[in-house]
């Protein structure tokens, strides 16, 4: 995920005060005790109150705030009532039911990745990580690898752990195995190993009376006392992730489903589940289950459809509000004040006076939208990679039935291609966008278009564009940025920065690394108020000054430099690889 940083062009002062608006949708684990409810997400802990066939949402914590790191991944709760929440690269926090939180990281003894799985407290409290199996001995951890158990452990990636009378089960990405009980962990022959189990990547683990089972990358297992750990070939799901035990009943979700086996048969369920992976699963009743959910193809677990109440083919989804996901790729603001975003693979969002109003299955793709930016009238472009662009009004209002929609593609207007990587709006209205070929056809038109027209008018629609044969040093185009002038515009390639008047076709200016650029590549372009252009590259970030020739490098700024972006304060923004 792209980290951010801010750069001050003015003496505006320190921005202190933070308001976080995060996703709540891609959730990890659950945990419910009696009518209470806690739930693991990319975004924070979320707190309910269950009803018959809902969740009624009380409160959220998430960073800044209660946590020292968003994305929690799992819960647990101590025979002090203490909860203890594991993150994916913070470490652990733990809320003391004295008061107050506890913070785990670094400094006690955890690995460098802070990329907790799973946590069992018990008299030791073990953690698993990334790097290893952790055990907590007083104040502070000692980490388990291959390596310290003397090859105890299969894989130093712990993903799951669950105790038994004989010891500590522990799943790990290639295999299976058993700390035996009171035993040091740091000699190889305290551990029981399972041949049979040797190249199961472990997913989850659950222990039902004599019987104990894995959902597993290669499918569902299970092994009874004294018996070799064999496959379950009658399971009908796809990819087990999560599992649960109840009165005879045991519980899968999968990629896209949920299955029940009565422990004759199995059922299987898919309806409203497709695109959702189902991190966790628990029995509320004998005909009731609750799941975690993430999208399929989000990046770590950035969103999701939250929970869900149900059984097989009826469920109910419910999720806090907030953004439409974690994976965010643009911003902007309308002239109605209303905040919009767009994200890698759930649509667009707004916040607005109404709270949060999603956009997904109403635009041509819900995935890849990387371009988003606001006209003066209150419609906004959103642009998804390999669908053209898409001019939304939704009018200000949560009613969906007075939203205009507006799809321009490369067959019903003057667009170069379908793939859209910036664009720019001029004073005077007209909406410049910079192409790129799609990879799979390199040599389909591309460029720089601008299109003026008559906002919300359709036939009005007029387009111009910017080709290599214009002058352009290749036809991949990453950014735009407009000038005072309706006709000329700079444009970034991955060769070189173009300054073009897309009436004349004529080159006013051109730069590569010869004329001062860190990179040939320019991934992002950006105009002050007073015109001084800064210009992003693979290889750093400078700026040219108004009436200048020769660029200036932006100190303490570098690696690739894929956002730029002025607000309101004229303080520039800076997306970079380096996280500064």
């Amino acid at each position: 995920m792209t980290l951010f940083m801010i750069f001050s062009i003015m003496l505006t002062g320190r921005i202190s005060d933070w308001e976080h608006f995060t996703h709540f949708g891609g959730v990890s684990d659950i945990l419910v005790e009696d009518s209470q409810f806690v739930g693991a997400t990319s975004g924070g802990v979320i707190f309910g109150t269950l009803g018959a066939d809902t969740v009624f949402w009380d409160s959220t914590w998430t960073c800044p705030g209660e946590l020292s790191f968003s994305d929690v991944r799992c819960l647990a709760r101590d025979e002090s009532g203490n909860l203890w929440m594991g993150t994916n690269g913070g470490g652990i926090d733990v809320q003391l039911s004295s008061g107050g939180f506890q913070h785990y990281g670094q400094l006690e003894g955890l690995p460098i990745s802070l990329k907790i799985s799973c946590i069992f407290p018990d008299t030791t409290v073990w953690v698993g990580t990334s790097e290893g199996l952790c055990s907590k001995n007083l104040a502070y951890f000692d980490v388990w690898t291959i390596f310290s158990t003397g090859g105890g452990l299969p894989s130093d990636v712990i993903n799951c752990i669950a105790p038994v009378d004989s010891g500590l089960i522990v799943g790990t990405s290639n295999g299976i195995v058993m700390l035996r009980k009171d035993l040091y962990p740091g000699s190889s022959s305290s551990w029981l190993s399972f041949p049979s189990a040797s190249e199961i990547g472990a997913l989850e683990l659950l222990v039902a009376g004599d019987t104990v089972w894995v959902a597993s990358t290669s499918g569902l297992y299970f092994m009874t006392a004294g018996q070799k750990w064999q496959i379950d070939a009658t399971y009908p799901g796809n990819y087990p992730i999560s599992l649960s035990y109840n009165e005879g009943k045991l519980a899968v979700g999968g990629q896209g489903d949920v299955c029940i086996f009565d422990g004759t048969e199995w059922r299987r369920g898919t309806y409203g589940l497709a695109g959702q992976l189902i991190q966790d699963i628990c029995w509320l009743s004998t005909d009731s289950l609750m799941i975690a959910q993430v999208t399929e193809f989000s990046q770590n677990r950035a969103s999701g459809n939250g929970v869900a109440i149900g059984i097989l083919d009826s469920w109910f989804n419910t999720r806090p509000e907030g953004s439409p996901s974690n994976d965010l790729l643009a911003v902007a603001v309308d002239s109605r004040d209303d905040v919009w975003v767009t994200s890698n693979h759930r649509g667009a969002g707004v916040l607005s006076q109404y709270g949060w109003t999603e956009f997904g299955s109403q635009l041509p793709s819900r995935h890849q939208l990387f371009v988003c930016l606001a006209d003066y009238s209150g419609g906004v472009f959103l642009a998804s990679w390999h669908h053209g662009v898409t001019w939304l009004d939704w009018n200000g209002t949560p009613q969906r039935d007075d939203d205009v929609f507006i799809n321009w593609d490369s067959e019903n207007s003057g667009l170069l291609n379908d793939q859209i990587k910036g664009a720019a709006i001029s004073s005077s209205g007209e909406v410049w966008f910079a192409q790129e070929p799609f990879w799979s056809t390199p040599s389909e038109p591309s460029g720089v278009v601008r299109l003026s027209w008559t906002t919300g008018q359709e036939t009005t629609a007029s387009w111009k564009t910017f080709e290599p044969s214009d002058g352009l040093p290749s036809g991949y185009v990453r950014d735009v940025a407009s000038t005072s002038s309706s006709s000329i515009a700079w444009m970034g390639t991955e060769l070189g920065l173009v300054k073009g008047n897309i009436f004349s076709g004529q080159v006013l200016y051109f730069a590569g690394p010869s004329q001062g650029l860190p990179s040939a590549d320019v991934q992002s372009i950006v105009l002050s108020r007073n015109e001084d252009l800064y210009v992003g590259t693979t290889g750093g970030l400078v700026v040219l000054k108004a009436g200048e020739d020769a660029f200036i490098d932006v100190e303490d700024i570098s690696g690739n430099i894929n956002m730029l972006c002025f607000d309101n304060l004229s303080c520039l923004w800076v997306g970079s690889s380096e996280g500064f």
